[in-house]
């Protein structure tokens, strides 16, 4: 039998087992030996856990502090579903005309959060715009959003993210809109640079979208661009996949997400698996293997990892990163040392006690229930945030 690179690990954040060790000042050596022994864990693995700990340790270092809080704004909308996705959206074919009762009650939820951060003398870190697509909506909506997540949670924002993962909901006017309210970190996610396979996973947009929209981002100056791809999509090989990585090396974006298929539960695909032929596991570990590989030549480091349940071939996801350009957000939503506080529809926030145990609060992925519940919810949260203030001293 083949020996498992994660050994026994199967948590999503195995670089949580890593900066415990550091904490408790083990050197490398003996926090591979710990690994090792406990968990089965192949050095080729650890030596990338390590690397990635040692990157994240200075972020974890200024953003541990129980004042410190970053947002997270879930926008449940999408212009059609991916194959592969279990992320909290509606088509706006299927719900669109919940949009803006939904802007409205994210804009209650903004105001009364903002309130409640400010009586605890709190202070923001990072805000992120995720999904769904926030791109979908009208950029009229995006602007009330975003000028009142500014007026509650004011400040100096270490990085301000939106994800425009889908290329066909990025316009001048959005783009232009975005850079003007301060908008510092943008996601263009093409997954596959392939037309054929994007026809396959339920996209509606084709690779020279990808690339006008990335054009679009560059030009409005907008500092740091990220660009995510999938291993293992349908009818894909390690030539195409190689393809669709120099494809998005020679755009150059700060940061590149390496994400590998994982069939999730609430996807179309899991739903009829018989329509879709994706590659054998020894083909996706040829793919992850090439990618590292070329991200490498090309200067890219890692700097955050995770894993997911029934991942092909028992495989990880990883950002990569320039020099200095890591993701904020990324780092504190996955080590989870530092307050997130999800507002809007699938958001999840993540209150950390001082023992670093945290309590999640789950906001409804269906943006009927998320509206009907709002108030619950900002009851839930304010609850456990004063408690944990309490336990702090």
């Amino acid at each position: 039998m083949q020996p498992k690179p994660w050994g026994v690990l199967v948590g999503v954040r195995p670089s949580k087992q890593i900066h415990r060790l550091i904490d408790r000042g083990f050197s490398r050596n003996e926090a591979l030996e710990f690994m090792q022994r406990e968990f089965g864990l192949q050095e080729e693995k650890f030596a990338l856990l390590w690397q990635i700990c040692l990157r994240e340790k200075p972020v974890l270092e200024e953003s541990s502090n129980p004042q410190l809080f970053s947002i997270y704004v879930g926008i449940p909308f999408c212009p059609t579903r991916c194959f592969y996705c279990s992320f909290p959206s509606h088509s706006l074919a299927e719900l669109g005309k919940l949009r803006t009762p939904f802007v409205e009650t994210l804009l209650q939820e903004i105001h009364a959060t903002g309130l409640l951060t400010e009586s605890l003398g709190m202070k923001p870190y990072t805000v992120y715009l995720g999904g769904g697509t926030p791109t979908c909506l009208l950029p009229g909506e995006l602007e009330r959003i975003i000028t009142a997540l500014k007026e509650a949670f004011p400040g100096s924002w270490r990085e301000f993210t939106v994800e425009a993962g889908r290329p066909d909901t990025i316009t001048v006017e959005q783009i232009s809109l975005l850079s003007n309210l301060g908008v510092d970190r943008i996601s263009v996610n093409p997954q596959s640079m392939h037309d054929q396979t994007l026809q396959a996973i339920g996209r509606c947009h084709t690779v020279d979208d990808i690339e006008e929209a990335v054009s679009l981002v560059r030009r409005y100056g907008i500092r740091t661009l990220n660009m995510d791809l999938i291993i293992g999509l349908p009818g894909e090989n390690t030539a195409l996949f190689s393809e669709s990585m120099q494809k998005v090396l020679a755009l150059a974006p700060e940061n590149i997400t390496l994400h590998v298929f994982s069939p999730k539960r609430a996807s179309r695909y899991r739903r009829e698996p018989e329509k879709y032929s994706l590659p054998p596991a020894e083909e996706a570990a040829k793919m992850h293997k090439t990618a590292l590989k070329l991200l490498k030549q090309h200067h890219y480091e890692p700097y955050y990892l995770y894993r997911q349940r029934n991942i092909l071939a028992g495989l990880e996801n990883i950002g990569f990163a320039q020099p200095g350009r890591e993701c904020l957000y990324n780092i504190v939503m996955i080590e989870e040392r530092h307050h997130i506080l999800g507002l809007g529809g699938g958001a999840t926030s993540k209150i950390i006690n001082p023992d670093l145990t945290l309590t999640n609060i789950a906001t409804p992925k269906d943006v009927r229930m998320y509206m009907q519940r709002m108030p619950e919810l900002l009851t839930r949260r304010e609850k456990s945030l004063r408690r944990t203030k309490e336990l702090a001293g």
